[in-house]
């Protein structure tokens, strides 16, 4: 079941955010996890390029060893989080500019419960452990709510290539110092 943002209260933005609330629900999670592909390379290179950062080393995660690297991604020391940061406060001001925060706040509620049943049920399925799933599962809600931020900021294309990386089944696990694990 989608959960839809209500048109008529909200505006014509918010039929932008209903599409991407369909992407996001529409995902088959992780069922390329593992696999490499290029083309996944490809969505990660270009999604670095959009936030301007060049300075990191990719490298493929099997399923199996996603488990043991979750633990050790850190935030520290990353190139790729010293511009990530910063980014939900540029979304924010842009669509506060907007006038869109009560569509930003029904946003906000309604995403990360729209994605976490898919995403739980596939994490646990495909990976398992429990801690990976907690993390994997976040992180898909996360991912979520910035995706439809960027909507909301008319900044989707930063998020594009993230989201169909994940519409492809893989997933940007994250960074650990300049290596950006790809699963």
């Amino acid at each position: 079941m989608t959960v839809m943002i209500n048109e008529e209260k909200h505006g014509t933005k918010a039929q932008e955010v209903n599409e991407m609330i369909e992407r996001l629900t529409s995902i088959d999670w992780y069922h390329q996890a593992g696999v490499q592909e290029e083309t996944a390379a490809d969505h990660v290179h270009q999604f670095m390029k959009e936030l301007g950062v060049t300075e990191y080393e990719l490298k493929w995660l099997t399923k199996e060893e996603a488990p043991s690297v979750v633990p050790s991604l850190s935030l520290n020391d990353s190139a790729f989080w010293e511009v990530l940061k910063d980014i939900p406060d540029r979304l924010k001001a842009k669509i506060d500019q907007n006038e869109q925060q009560q569509l930003l706040e029904t946003t906000v509620d309604l995403v990360p419960e729209a994605v976490f049943h898919g995403a739980f049920a596939k994490a646990f399925s495909v990976f398992k452990d429990e801690k990976t799933v907690q993390f994997l599962v976040g992180h898909a809600m996360y991912i979520s709510v910035m995706a439809c931020s960027a909507v909301l900021a008319d900044e989707i294309q930063l998020f594009e290539p993230v989201i169909e990386l994940l519409e492809a089944g893989h997933l940007p696990l994250g960074p650990q110092g300049n290596t950006f694990y790809l699963l």
